[in-house]
C-alpha cells in the first residue's frame, strides 16, 4: 500500500506499475543481477562497480565521482 501511494504521489498510475513490477521476468532479471554482484565479489549495498573498481557505501561516492572522472 506505501509503495503504491508513493506511485501515485509520483503522478503515475499506481496499479499498472505495480503489475509491471509483478512480472515474472523482473525477478529473473533480479536473480541474475544478485548473481553476477556475487560473482564480482560485491557484498553489500549500495555498491558501485566501475570498470575493475568496487566501491562499497554511500560515504565513498566521492572516490566513485573521482574514477569516473579519469574514464
Amino acid at each position: 500500500a506505501t509503495l503504491a501511494a508513493l506511485i501515485a504521489e509520483c503522478g503515475l498510475d499506481a496499479p499498472a506499475v505495480m503489475a509491471l513490477g509483478a512480472e515474472p521476468r523482473w525477478q529473473e532479471r533480479r536473480l541474475a543481477d544478485t548473481a553476477a554482484a556475487l560473482d564480482r565479489g560485491v557484498f553489500g549495498a549500495p555498491t558501485y562497480v566501475i570498470g575493475d573498481d568496487i566501491f562499497w557505501g554511500q560515504d565513498r561516492l566521492d572516490f566513485v565521482a573521482r574514477r569516473l572522472a579519469r574514464g
